[in-house]
């Protein structure tokens, strides 16, 4: 071991190789090549070598395997989306079955990562391929394998033999007899490209140093160092430069895993030192010589994982050389809740890591317009928008930032209209909005149409970053979000510049649906890398960029089995028999390539928290990864175990109470007869009251006005608005006339002009708008509509079995100044009521209210009405329409309340009168008036002259649909 003086240096495998090399050659470096397993650890080996030198010398070269893998084939590495192109267009050579391209995509990447595998292993395609007939065919034919490596091809070939009885099987039988003729086919086409993908580059380089034709290696020396799975390409490389002399191999472990032989943290790297042997051995005892605190936490949550991290830091020394510190998330999704729980005072950040695409607004702004597009609506007089990807889409950061008030206002009028699929002649007229609401026909003009908002947005964001500033509210923007919206953009527009391409040149014609389901998959694997000084600040990283790198202190997050490792699922066509007969990857190798990651990361790390969600749910079993058991078990380490609570208590939520002052009291005036605000009182808001105190404080007393909303389908309340508009409008020509039996019996026989007057009031409660066709009712309002016509044609029916009548009005507003006293005060307030329905049959003045809601005609007394545990809406507001009926007409004596409940006009013996029971109603409201009014006169005196405070409702069932729940806290 050489003596080492920088303590940056010793601690780290790097540094200690850059040690050894500058020992070896001193400044006399630029012969020598560098072959790491990434690019990034280039980047430290430059600063600890920088650290070793004192003056300007030329540096060694730097390569990647698959930067020099590259340079020896003379292939380059083709886009991942074009290599699925040209693999479906090889496949489409050969399979007599045609299948779309969007059918094909899920398959061909996992054909893809066959292929790649096939080629890293140097497996011999056509007999891997081929259908053995005869089991002693694998004994002729492949005498390159080893007998255990037959038996396990024999193993497979015989059970899928012996059980090729299913539509499956004589599938997967046809379909392997192709793979080869695919496989030749794809690869001769990528060979005239000059491009290949990752294992076809690795195979040709092999091959060309196999036959001898590669170029000479360049450099006098090639460092390798710290790989650990090596591919059968990889070795034929090593192996090629090992004798010629030109290798020198670095490996990074520890002797405890690498002693053990039933560690399979050593499985790979046993085998690589006997085959290449190390050209130093440096101190390899790591793991259980040095000092560690190695701390196993329990969180019920993600996002509890991310805020301990957070913690972790904070305590920390204020001291703390934040470059030897790394996060490692094994799950990405905790990115963003991380960046949000590191604390302030760590200014320097660094990602490795990239950010999932799927996660940024420009996704979102992507999924809208798809949205927006796939649903659009051909009509008569054109096209129209479904109104809630309009509204998305102008509700988007993006158009908000571009277009706050024409998208506003746009989003304003659909929801004043209720218009359910919006024409573009009813936006706003700007530029954007123009290019966004626009038919697209397939999938090259949606391209186009996507490339073309998206730039418009760039340009927009361009200008404003260069800007930094708004010159007219001189408001300094955030230019940091800026670029990172931008990175955004740019990743979603050069995507799909590269999709046009590849359709143009594949001459692929693709339906619009097709391609949205195409995009969508290709962005789910797209991750956007961050800007950044690696070599500063605390280090946020996952699992795979840890190679080669060492840190002082590490958190890793998500310690869970099934994450870490993951689960290992991985689709293939090609069998597990198949591939362990004929050397290909396996979950073999695949746990001991994570076990080494693991390992090799606490092996000269001195602070490490391993934490993992111990919730159990649907995306996670709560079970701690198996290395994390292993760690507790295994002799040589002292674990800390902890686990990390939270005391969840169900808030109840303070009670709310307004206590009256002299503002309330105010604003409570505005009803009374003598103010100038002539605010008026509702029978709606006596029974709102009667709900909840509180409710009619916030709605009637604050004016907290309740939100609107599009509405796709008709709610109980539309329903009620459409019938009582309807039943308005088939009896206006009535009104101040008598209505006979054989009129209303011819306007039952006329459907056609029953019809058209409930399209009226679709136009007018529903739509909002001037007219309304049959084709404009769609879906379930179409059942909604002839439920309508059945109830009016009822309706009808019972008022000629009662015929004659005179209307005397419908929708009658009633306005009048009701008195109200208390023991010390008199008061006259406004009182409005509309009156559905008001008539005069056989000298009793009806007040008819239609009810299409749950209602009870029947009460046991009047006091019921106005017990808040008991009351009955529907009958307290009809009296109350004939309480003002007797005030407004005191020349009729006889003064009748009913209801048309609707729900009840089809049962038998039906009866419109309301009462005490069907047995005992009240013929005349007279005959309760008294009561009535002394109970109602001491329900507004409570209201407005008492000093009660308003207070939420005991019955919490009233609160599930009320609009102020939130508020409350009790939805």
């Amino acid at each position: 071991m050489f003596a080492v003086n920088h303590f940056d240096i010793s601690k780290s495998f790097l540094g200690q190789v850059a040690f050894y090399l500058h020992k070896l050659y001193g400044n006399d470096l630029q012969h020598t090549c560098i072959v790491f397993p990434n690019i990034r650890a280039g980047l430290f080996f430059k600063k600890y070598l920088s650290q070793l030198i004192d003056r300007p010398v030329w540096a060694p070269a730097f390569r990647s395997v698959n930067a020099l893998m590259e340079e020896i084939s003379g292939l380059s590495q083709a886009d991942h989306l074009s290599l699925v192109f040209d693999l479906y267009q090889s496949y489409m050579e050969h399979h007599p079955m045609k299948e779309s391209f969007d059918d094909f995509y899920f398959w061909g990447e996992m054909l893809l990562s066959d292929f790649d595998d096939v080629d890293k292993n140097l497996v011999d395609a056509q007999d891997l391929f081929r259908n053995v007939n005869d089991i002693k065919e694998i004994d002729y034919s492949s005498d390159y394998l080893s007998e255990k490596q037959k038996e396990a091809i024999r193993i497979f070939w015989q059970e899928f033999k012996r059980n090729k009885t299913g539509l499956l099987e004589a599938e997967f039988e046809k379909l392997w007899t192709l793979l080869y003729p695919i496989y030749e086919s794809f690869k001769m086409r990528l060979q005239e490209k000059s491009v290949g993908y990752e294992g076809m580059i690795f195979r040709e380089a092999a091959s060309l140093i196999r036959k001898g034709k590669h170029q000479e290696m360049p450099f006098e020396k090639y460092a390798i160092v710290g790989f650990n799975a090596l591919s059968a390409c990889e070795k034929q490389l090593f192996k090629h430069l090992q004798n010629s002399g030109k290798a020198m191999f670095f490996w990074d472990y520890d002797d405890y895993y690498l002693d053990n032989n039933w560690h399979e943290a050593g499985a790979f790297m046993r085998d690589h030192i006997r085959q290449f042997p190390p050209e130093w051995h440096f101190d390899s005892q790591n793991l259980t010589k040095q000092s560690k605190y190695i701390e196993i936490v329990s969180v019920p949550s993600n996002s509890g994982q991310a805020k301990l991290a957070g913690q972790i830091l904070d305590q920390f020394p204020a001291e703390t050389d934040w470059d030897k510190t790394a996060i490692v998330l094994t799950d990405e999704h905790l990115l963003s809740p991380i960046l949000s729980s590191i604390p302030e005072r760590i200014k320097d950040i660094n990602i490795t890591m990239g950010y999932p695409f799927v996660y940024s607004p420009a996704n979102s702004l992507f999924e809208r317009l798809a949205s927006l597009q796939l649903n659009i609506r051909r009509y008569a007089d054109g096209d129209k928008f479904y109104h809630n990807d309009a509204t998305l889409l102008l509700h988007h950061p993006y158009i908000q930032d571009i277009m706050p008030d024409e998208a506003n206002a746009a989003v304003q009028s659909i929801v004043a209209h209720n218009r359910i699929y919006v024409p573009a002649s009813d936006l706003p007229e700007h530029s954007l909005i123009q290019l966004i609401f626009r038919k697209c026909a397939d999938a090259k003009s949606f391209l186009e149409y996507l490339s073309g908002i998206v730039a418009v947005i760039i340009g927009y964001r361009k200008e404003r970053s260069e800007q930094n500033i708004n010159e007219d509210a001189l408001e300094t923007y955030d230019t940091e979000n800026d670029l990172y919206q931008l990175e955004y953009l740019f990743c979603l527009y050069t995507t799909l510049q590269r999709m046009g391409n590849i359709l143009i040149e594949n001459k692929i014609d693709m339906e619009l649906k097709t391609f949205c389901r195409l995009l969508r998959q290709i962005l789910s694997s797209v991750k956007i890398p961050f800007s950044g000084e690696p070599l500063k600040g605390l280090q946020i990283m996952g699992m795979l960029e840890t190679r080669v790198l060492d840190f002082e202190r590490v958190i890793v997050l998500s310690m869970n089995e099934g994450i870490y490792p993951k689960s290992q699922n991985k689709q293939s066509f090609i069998p597990y028999h198949l591939r362990q007969g004929f050397g290909m990857t396996t979950l073999d190798h695949y746990d001991s390539i994570n076990a080494y990651h693991f390992y090799r990361l606490l092996q000269r790390a001195e602070d490490i928290r391993l934490i993992y969600n111990s919730a159990s749910n649907d995306a996670n079993t709560g079970e701690r990864s198996r290395y994390l058991t292993q760690l507790i078990y295994e002799p040589p380490f002292n674990i800390h175990e902890r686990k990390v609570t939270f005391r969840v208590s169900i808030d109840q939520g303070k009670e709310i109470v307004k206590e009256r002052n002299d503002s309330i009291q105010n604003l409570l005036s505005r009803y009374y007869a003598e103010s100038e605000d002539k605010a008026i009182l509702s029978p709606t808001a006596l029974n709102v009251y009667l709900d909840c105190r509180l409710r009619f404080y916030f709605r009637y007393i604050e004016g907290l006005s309740e939100s609107e909303k599009v509405m796709d389908e008709i709610d109980p309340s539309v329903f009620g608005l459409l019938l009582h508009k309807t039943m308005e409008l088939i009896y206006q020509s009535f009104v101040g006339k008598a209505v006979t039996e054989p009129e209303i019996g011819r306007l039952r026989a006329d459907r056609q002009l029953i019809n058209q007057l409930l399209l009226q009031a679709f136009a007018q409660e529903y739509f909002h708008t001037g007219l309304v066709t049959d084709q404009d009712i769609t879906g379930r309002n179409i059942i909604v509509k002839e439920v309508l016509l059945k109830y009016i044609d009822k309706i009808l029916e019972i008022d000629q079995s009662a015929a004659p009548f005179e209307i005397i009005a419908l929708e009658k507003e009633t306005i009048l100044q009701i008195p109200v006293c208390s023991e010390d005060k008199e008061i006259l307030l406004n009182m409005r009521g509309y009156i559905d329905r008001l008539d005069y049959i056989q000298g009793t003045l009806r007040v008819i209210d239609y009810k299409t809601g749950n209602a009870k005609p029947y009460f046991k007394s009047i006091d019921e009405l106005f017990d808040r545990s008991k009351g009955n809406h529907a009958a307290m507001q009809t009296l109350t329409y004939a309480y003002m009926m007797r005030m407004a007409y005191p020349e009729y004596q006889h003064i009748r309340s009913e209801l048309y409940l609707i729900k009840d006009l089809f049962s038998d013996r039906y009866n419109s009168k309301i009462g005490f029971s069907k047995e005992s109603p009240i013929d005349n409201y007279r005959d309760v008036a008294e009561e009535f009014e002394g109970n109602f006169n001491n329900l507004l005196s409570e209201i407005f002259l008492s000093d009660q405070p308003f207070v939420q409702t005991e019955d919490t069932k009233k609160c599930r649909i009320c609009p102020y729940a939130q508020i409350c806290h009790r939805n």
